[in-house]
């Protein structure tokens, strides 16, 4: 990769981490302040579509909340941090499957709305190893720990 596209995809990891990092930091705050807990229990009770029996069968879930929170804020710090970017992005992509079938069909566009692009974007990020782009995915590749680990091998691609 020449330097154009090295930046590319660096201010496409950072700028999409940071919209996961944000969302769920902004979920997991409420977990630890006097404020009420955040939940995903109203959106996901009234949720039309094909899908709706579904989702309303996990609303108030207090596991289902903390996932959500946790795992948005998770994936978005790894991809900040370009570190197990292909693992994170896989996870990020979970989510937002299932973000997009809880919005499905989509009320504007049909059939591509954002949750369909941020899973493209996070599977070019995972596809160029983006995490080697200026992340820790290097540094960890090169560690001795990676190496004798064969399955962290994989893990980084």
């Amino acid at each position: 990769m020449n330097n154009a596209e090295k930046v590319s995809v660096l201010l496409l990891r950072l700028s999409i981490g940071w919209l996961f990092f944000y969302a769920g930091w902004s979920k997991v705050i409420t977990f630890f302040t006097d404020a009420k807990d955040w939940t995903a229990a109203g959106f996901l009770g009234n949720i039309p579509g094909p899908f709706a029996p579904l989702f309303s069968g996990i609303a108030g879930n207090v596991l289902v909340d903390y996932l959500n929170a946790y795992g948005l804020l998770l994936v978005g710090a790894a991809l900040i941090l370009g570190v197990l970017v292909r693992w994170s992005a896989f996870w990020g992509i979970v989510i937002m499957v299932l973000y997009y079938l809880a919005s499905f069909p989509a009320e504007h566009s049909y059939i591509v709305e954002d949750h369909f692009i941020f899973a493209i974007v996070l599977l070019v990020l995972a596809a160029f190893g983006a995490g080697r782009t200026w992340g820790l995915d290097r540094t960890l590749e090169n560690s001795g720990f990676v190496k004798s680990n064969p399955w962290l091998v994989k893990l980084l691609g």
